[in-house]
């Protein structure tokens, strides 16, 4: 030991040290599956989400509607023409909120396609639109067979804007899903491991006045300083366009206590996952998990192993 060094002071640079590798590891980048890994699988099936946990995600991401019995599934789109074979079935509404759960059970999945999704017949054949309730079943399975938690990042996909009746009703179904006795209160937000998400304000506020869940803001838009009070006393976090994440947006929205994950990353961009690691983003949505998994590990070395979960918790005044 250096002799200008004495004991006492060793211990405190130790232990600072010790802290500040604890603290980098709880702030690790979250790698959030964007419709599941939506890259290689028809986005928002039981498959698409299955790839992503193997991948290593740390939470998937269901989109939720509503169908015409008030059933939340996982879809992005209100129309089902990108994404099922519902053209194959004219006699049938093309809007998901005008057919049944059953209805909807008798359609297959498809991919949209394009260089940041899996191309058109990729994955299995058969595949099904799964209830938001499916979806948890799964997650809670996979706590009870090893033991590891896989956070889960819903938005809800309002029609019209503002809390209409609609968009009230599907937050409300979300909510009661998520703290359905059959879960145990895995997912009651001790564990750091659930996010509610949506781009009206209306209902990110809904939601925070409902639930003790962080709740995220989202904006296509980096919100200005203006905007940054407004959705800072309704949200913990800003969902924004990676491509509005410069270090002057991450500045201001940390200033107002907000975490910032950034949309939609893939194989279409990936060294654009890196770039985001380096700039300093909490989290990234990605099509691609393993791509996610790689970038970060390159950006960041020594990343957490694959069961760790952000321990985000709801901002109290």
């Amino acid at each position: 030991m250096p002799s200008h060094l004495s004991s006492l002071t060793l211990a405190l640079l130790i232990a600072l040290t010790c802290n500040a590798a604890a603290q980098s590891a709880r702030e690790r980048p979250l790698i959030i599956a964007h419709r599941g890994a939506s890259q290689y699988l028809p986005e928002h099936t039981m498959e698409a989400y299955r790839l992503a946990i193997r991948q290593g995600a740390d939470f998937i991401e269901p989109d939720l509607l509503l169908t015409a019995d008030g059933i939340a599934v996982a879809r992005h789109d209100r129309a089902l023409g990108a994404t099922t074979n519902i053209a194959s079935h004219p006699t049938l509404p093309s809007n998901i909120d005008q057919i049944t759960f059953r209805q909807l059970q008798g359609l297959h999945a498809i991919s949209r396609g394009g260089a940041a999704y899996a191309p058109p017949g990729a994955g299995p054949a058969g595949l099904r639109v799964p209830s938001f309730a499916e979806v948890l079943d799964e997650l809670r399975a996979l706590h009870a067979s090893t033991g590891r938690i896989l956070g889960v990042y819903p938005e809800v996909k309002t029609i019209g804007q503002g809390l209409n009746s609609y968009n009230r009703a599907l937050a409300d179904a979300m909510l009661a899903e998520l703290a359905h006795p059959r879960h145990g209160r895995l997912f009651d937000g001790r564990r750091g491991n659930v996010i509610l998400q949506s781009f009206d304000g209306e209902v990110v506020a809904y939601l925070a006045r409902q639930s003790s869940l962080p709740v995220v803001q989202l904006s296509p838009q980096c919100p200005t300083r203006a905007d940054i009070p407004a959705i800072a006393a309704r949200a913990d976090g800003v969902g924004t366009q990676a491509a509005q994440a410069d270090a002057d947006c991450l500045q201001r929205l940390r200033e107002a206590g907000l975490f910032v994950h950034v949309y939609t990353l893939s194989n279409a961009n990936p060294d654009l996952h890196a770039t985001m690691f380096r700039n300093g983003v909490n989290g990234v949505f990605t099509n691609a998990p393993d791509t996610a998994i790689a970038q970060r590990e390159q950006a960041l070395p020594g990343a957490p192993p694959r069961e760790w979960v952000a321990p985000v918790r709801r901002r109290r005044d």
